[in-house]
């Protein structure tokens, strides 16, 4: 997603020159991401309905690749992965963010409001992992200000999804945790190109905030089943509209629509493939649901058009990089497009492969249309 504002550049004489509106994003990040991370001291949470929860409902792994939709090219999202943990036990964990998103969701109050007089029922998720950001060409040390800059993440993210069944609707609350800029970026894609004998990535020194940087999101999630059919021949489709919105290290709103067909035998508010900044968070919650006589194999696809205001992967967030994206580079208006399988393959085991796609998200000579594919690995207990 996009910024409001992002620092200029410096005059030989070392006098920095920046205009209002950079000023203006420069003081904004700091203030956002402060305001994420006020309650780390303070676990204040409100009331959650977490008795119809079990202590672990199961787990998945997920890992995305740009190479899986040809060309044998790494460039923009080039890749990521993220183990998920489902059940009560996403709760308990003393190094999780649960308990800053819990105090979030509460000085938000939108869950309590919703709650109020509704029958309703939440689960919840921990999820870890890394995502990583490269420009088209990685066979060079000498940073591109023509293409997007190299970028990496690696988070902790915590997420609740409290259904409402009577209103067929969910909202999701994520927070994420993570660190920009760290070296084992650069070592960790080295080591997956050694062992498929690729080029060699030589460009890391110049990922933005270089060195690492803390950072973090708070994410909300609404999805309501529009459609819902079950046919005599044991086929079904669903039909929902899905709307989000961001504050962090990508910041931003949106909506969209998710629509699948098949032998389906998991909930409406389990799939929901548009929580998606790039890897899938939030998405993976295990559903603890008994498995039907029939295994479950459907196809699905969706879309959703995104307003973007920052996005710390182009632009940097409070460190100076050698590569970063002025606000006027960033195209304020993004679409995706994605579209999947997923398979039970033995009782409660699921399997899982995509393609996502999305229209340019620089204003810059050698900027592209980003796509990539990914698989995942379900276990519901």
């Amino acid at each position: 997603m996009t910024a409001v504002g992002s620092a200029r550049s410096v005059e030989n004489d070392g006098t920095e020159i920046a205009s209002v509106e950079g000023r203006i994003g420069k003081w904004l990040r700091p203030v956002v991401l402060a305001g994420l991370m006020l309650g780390l001291a303070g676990s204040a949470s409100a009331s959650h309905n977490l008795g119809l929860e079990p202590e672990n409902t199961g787990w998945s792994f997920q890992f995305d690749n740009d190479v899986f939709v040809g060309g044998n090219k790494d460039q923009d999202y080039t890749g990521g992965f993220a183990v998920t943990m489902s059940g009560r036990r996403a709760e308990n964990y003393r190094w999780s963010p649960a308990a800053l998103r819990r105090w979030t969701d509460h000085k938000l109050g939108f869950e309590e409001r919703l709650m109020e007089n509704t029958e309703h029922y939440s689960k919840h998720a921990l999820e870890w992992g890394a995502a990583l950001f490269t420009p088209n060409d990685i066979s060079t040390s000498a940073a591109n200000p023509d293409d997007r800059p190299y970028a990496s993440l690696f988070f902790l993210n915590s997420t609740e999804q409290t259904i409402f069944p009577e209103r067929s609707l969910s909202l999701k609350s994520s927070l994420t945790l993570g660190i920009l800029g760290l070296d084992f970026a650069d070592n960790l894609q080295s080591g997956i190109h050694s062992l498929l004998g690729s080029t060699q990535p030589e460009g890391w020194d110049n990922q933005i905030s270089s060195g690492g940087e803390l950072t973090a999101r708070y994410s909300l999630s609404l999805q309501k089943t529009a459609y819902l059919r079950h046919y005599s021949n044991g086929l079904s489709q669903e039909f929902n509209w899905t709307a989000e919105a961001d504050v962090g290290f990508t910041t931003g709103f949106g909506g969209g629509f998710n629509w699948r067909f098949g032998r389906i035998g998991t909930p409406w508010w389990t799939f929901n493939p548009h929580q998606s900044e790039y890897l899938n968070l939030g998405s993976n919650i295990a559903s603890g649901v008994t498995a039907t006589s029939t295994r479950e194999r459907y196809v699905y696809l969706g879309s959703s058009v995104n307003v973007n205001v920052y996005n710390a992967f182009l632009q940097g967030q409070f460190r100076n990089s050698a590569v970063q994206a002025d606000s006027d580079d960033v195209l304020p208006v993004s679409a995706d497009a994605w579209a999947g399988v997923s398979l039970e393959v033995v009782p409660t085991l699921h399997i899982e492969g995509f393609i996502r796609a999305r229209t340019r998200e620089l204003d810059r000579p050698d900027a592209r249309a980003p796509s990539w594919a990914g698989l995942i690995i379900r276990r519901t207990l």
